[in-house]
């Protein structure tokens, strides 16, 4: 037993202080490793099954995996690492997490307005996937192997479509599967402007999907780490299925080799580097404000270093893997089909609703076992972003207002229901006959591209600029207790923004308009789409403007640093310096301070004061 001054045990006192959070109301992960299983189930995604495979094979194969391991350990991981440290440092989430440094608060503000717009429309991906299960499983044979149009005048089976193209039509008819998706999943108008009636089965569809994010949150991180176990490994397991079925196919090489083929001409073209830092920024969840959240439930001296770089790693391979999964099963339908790969490769929604339920459907047997297994898989792998994301969105609300509205011991119980409960009802919009257009708008405006990466960008200049980045790696080493390598710095100071800029340079040059399949989406819908994006980014500096005018008598309030309560003095709020580790070489080395018979010290410190905070 270590005993201190005063016959003090200090090992059970580090406890006790260890406790003070706790009881300041701030759960914790129960388990050690349920914050990495939360990290990766949050992030690692439908994306990774449905983005990551195209943009793959259309930016040159392997050798897209160039650009994206460079913008991986670019901006990435050091992205990771300081949104996850930082909430684990502050023990909170969001905006009261940049009382690091309040100018930059309005860096949470953002990351607040973009998980809410996340959780809005995210959440209709898991619907989609809900009503498909339902298909699967309750309508007899799988309903998009055969045309359902009664007239025959939009659909046609394939041998229907093969006959076609060698008689020369001029009619273009869609396969069951696109006919399915659009016309019994979507019930898609021919515009925007034809907003059309709400559809029941969609409403249905996204009630059940918002009832299970609900009982998955409402008792608490504790429970919530709990079941990421299950909903987090699941997709694994049936990833490995779909693996040993896929490559045991008849042409799943051919499949395989077209999604990593290399094409070394690809690397001097822009566009290549701007999916790879796009889709780096969006499958790690980077700039929602979550990952802050996440790593506040840590307990102060956590590693979160090595689960940050466990995650990254864990992540790209999955999106690696997951792409060889998919196109041995693309590779297989070509073959039976003897049509290039590249005509049943497609990207985003039509990959998992279409192109693979499709390919899933010429099994020679188990068809509608494996089609049910890869939409649970994606059910889990939404569920889980989607149940951690409101998460996030509800810890920032609480962290952002602790003491005014959320002090009864069911408030945070009762902000779920509402925000559930109202989402659901914005939500309802995406069930309506155009609500994948809104769905689009959503995607590409409000939790990608742009935002995302001047959100990342802000981040690194307020950590290396603005608060000091040699000072914040101290604070980290005195915090876990561990050495904190200088490629961090390097990263934030230089390699993070350098990369931002850029992607951001190309992502403006290369911008389009807005569009699905045929149909190009009209004026003011860019400039809605804009506005969500002016509205985000630009609470970054009302926010600055704002803490200016409220401090304006003092500036220097929102130019220092808000240390943790147990590394300063309570009294003289100055940080304390361990020269020995006696208590009375601190007490010789500053007078001023009495660390003796004072009550207010927390008892941490009388047994072993934390490392220094340096004040520059």
């Amino acid at each position: 037993m270590t005993v201190g001054k005063d016959g003090v045990d200090c090992k059970k006192e580090d406890e006790d202080s260890a406790k003070v959070i706790d009881r300041q109301g701030r759960e914790t992960w129960k388990g050690s490793f349920d914050f990495l299983m939360t990290l990766i189930g949050f992030s690692v995604g439908i994306g990774n099954l449905w983005r990551f495979p195209y943009l793959c094979y259309k930016n040159g194969g392997g050798v897209f995996l160039i650009p994206y391991f460079i913008t991986l350990f670019g901006a990435g991981v050091p992205l990771i690492f300081l949104e996850v440290s930082l909430g684990q440092f502050m023990s909170k989430s969001g905006t009261s997490a940049w009382n690091l440094f309040p100018l930059a608060k309005g860096l949470g503000v953002a990351t607040l307005i973009i998980v809410s717009n996340l959780s809005l429309y995210y959440i209709v991906v898991i619907a989609w996937t809900v009503y498909y299960l339902y298909s699967t499983f309750t309508l007899g044979d799988l309903p998009w192997t055969k045309c359902a149009d009664p007239n025959g005048t939009v659909c046609r089976d394939y041998q229907s479509l093969v006959d076609q193209s060698e008689s020369s039509s001029n009619v273009s008819y869609q396969e069951p599967a696109e006919y399915f998706w659009e016309h019994n999943v979507l019930r898609l108008s021919d515009s925007m402007e034809i907003g059309g009636t709400v559809q029941p089965h969609m409403v249905i569809s996204l009630a059940v999907s918002w009832l299970i994010v609900y009982i998955c949150i409402v008792r608490g991180v504790q429970w919530t780490g709990k079941i990421v176990w299950f909903t987090g490994l699941f997709p694994y397991v049936m990833l490995v299925i779909l693996f040993l079925r896929g490559i045991t196919l008849n042409g799943a090489m051919s499949g395989i080799v077209y999604y990593l083929k290399p094409d070394l001409s690809k690397l001097t073209e822009g566009g290549v580097w701007l999916d790879a830092g796009t889709q780096i920024l969006f499958s790690m969840s980077l700039g929602t404000g979550t990952m802050p959240t996440l790593g506040s439930y840590n307990k102060f001296t956590h590693n979160c270093l090595k689960d940050a770089i466990l995650f990254s790693v864990i992540n790209c391979l999955t999106s690696i893997f997951g792409g060889v999964c998919i196109f041995s099963v693309l590779g297989y339908m070509a073959y039976e089909r003897n049509i290039p790969i590249s005509e049943v490769a497609e990207g985003g929604p039509g990959l998992t609703f279409i192109a693979y339920p499709k390919a899933l459907s010429l099994m020679p047997f188990g068809a509608k076992l494996l089609t049910g297994a890869f939409f649970l898989m994606i059910l889990f792998l939404g569920l889980d972003s989607q149940f951690v994301g409101v998460e996030g969105l509800v810890s920032q609300f609480m962290d952002a207002f602790p003491n005014r509205y959320f002090r009864h011991k069911h408030a945070r119980s009762i902000l779920i229901t509402i925000i559930c409960a109202l989402w659901f009802v914005i939500g309802i919009v995406f069930a309506t006959n155009s609500g994948m257009y809104y769905f689009q708008i959503m995607d590409f405006y409000s939790a990608s591209g742009f935002v995302l990466l001047f959100v990342g960008l802000g981040e690194a200049i307020a950590i290396a600029y603005c608060y000091g980045g040699k000072r914040y790696v101290k604070d980290l080493e005195a915090m876990m207790k561990i050495r904190i390598p200088k490629y961090f710095l390097f990263c934030w100071y230089f390699f993070t923004p350098f990369t931002c800029i850029s992607i951001g340079v190309m992502y403006w040059i290369k911008l389009e308009p807005l569009s699905y399949h045929n149909y190009t989406y009209p004026l003011w819908s860019a400039f809605l789409g804009w506005t969500i994006v002016i509205f985000t980014v630009g609470a970054i500096p009302l926010t600055a403007i704002v803490q200016i005018c409220r401090h304006r008598n003092n500036i220097a309030d929102v130019k220092r640093a808000v240390l943790r309560e147990h590394q300063i003095h309570p009294g003289s709020e100055q940080p304390y310096e361990v020269i020995q580790r006696e208590i009375s070489a601190i007490s010789d080395s500053f007078p001023a301070i009495d660390l003796h018979g004072q009550d207010d010290i927390p008892p941490l410190v009388q047994c072993k004061p934390p490392q220094y905070i340096s004040a520059v």
